[in-house]
């Protein structure tokens, strides 16, 4: 994949390191995070929904996620006190590893994690700032991983219930959605700590965009099923503290409901972000209406009355 490919391989293969991310994208990535309004973001964020891509630039070194689809994961305000929304919690630096999920149009859900209401955005690589840290990506699995029931210490990894088929996908005999889906389906059991998680990591190289697709692939093989749960990407923990560098693209909060408190707590991340950064950032809120089926669409909007900061 990306990392693992020095400049000899730059020189032969242009689009497979990280330094020319931006170049090789078809739709430009972001000047500087600050200076972004909040209705490019929006549009940007519709379009990388709609981008139902296998990979990025015809690789298989690319998985799907630098260059298509939402990366998001869902917050509570300052929680405990211990930690602010963007960093990782004292469990994650635990653990090495920080739990995402991953929405576009063929693998939507309607509901978040836990039926939280808001949270943040990342930039995907190929589209953030040159000044943003890129994060990596470890596992993904097509639903919700119980991952918190499999270890504290590490991630990626087996249930002790399931040691071999839910520890990481091809190491467990499952290389499609389809096996994923047959596992998945066997009767009785949890199929959530059963399931295996496809191996996404930057060392896979070219076997890494294919495992990604695939746990796209699944969780859409369950209709309404996958539809009413959320996928579990992890990511690698990454050093807290530099909210400057983070490639945060948004805060979002769940549109549509008769609770207050999702849209005031973005709000509250928006202005914390703000004077946690030098210079400051702003980052737009945004309006996520979830598709209200397997087959929907949903969309993101940027509302100025919605916003407590301004450019």
């Amino acid at each position: 994949m990306l990392k693992t490919i020095g400049f000899l391989l730059f020189a032969l293969i242009a689009g497979c390191s990280h330094l020319d991310r931006h170049s090789e994208n078809e739709i430009g990535a972001f000047n500087n995070a600050s200076t972004q309004s909040g209705i490019t973001v929006a549009a940007q964020l519709n379009t990388l929904y709609g981008r139902k891509f296998a990979n990025c630039n015809n690789s298989n070194s690319q998985p799907a996620f630098l260059c298509s689809g939402v990366t998001l994961r869902v917050t509570v305000k300052d929680p405990a006190n211990q930690y602010k929304v963007w960093d990782p919690s004292p469990t994650s630096i635990k653990s090495g590893g920080v739990s995402f999920s991953y929405l576009r149009a063929d693998t939507n859900f309607g509901r978040l994690a836990w039926g939280y209401g808001n949270g943040f955005i990342l930039y995907p690589i190929f589209e953030a700032p040159a000044d943003k840290i890129d994060l990596d990506y470890l596992c993904s699995y097509p639903m919700d991983g119980w991952t918190w029931h499999r270890s504290q210490t590490s991630v990626c990894v087996p249930h002790r219930d399931y040691p071999v088929q839910s520890q990481l996908c091809h190491n467990a005999g499952v290389t499609t959605a389809e096996q994923w889906l047959a596992v998945w389906n066997i009767s009785g059991g949890n199929p959530n700590l059963r399931q295996c998680g496809f191996d996404i990591t930057d060392d896979r190289n070219a076997l890494a965009a294919p495992a990604f697709y695939q746990s796209l692939r699944a969780k859409s093989l369950l209709g309404a099923t996958g539809f009413n749960g959320h996928n579990e990407t992890i990511i690698k923990t990454w050093t807290p503290g530099r909210p400057n560098t983070f490639p945060i693209m948004a805060f979002f909060y769940i549109y549509g409901g008769t609770d207050t408190k999702p849209l005031a707590d973005a709000q509250y991340n928006q202005r914390d972000f703000y004077n946690s950064t030098n210079p400051k950032i702003v980052v737009p809120i945004i309006r996520l209406t979830p598709a209200n089926s397997p087959t929907g669409v949903a969309t993101f909007t940027f509302v100025a009355a919605d916003q407590v900061v301004t450019q």
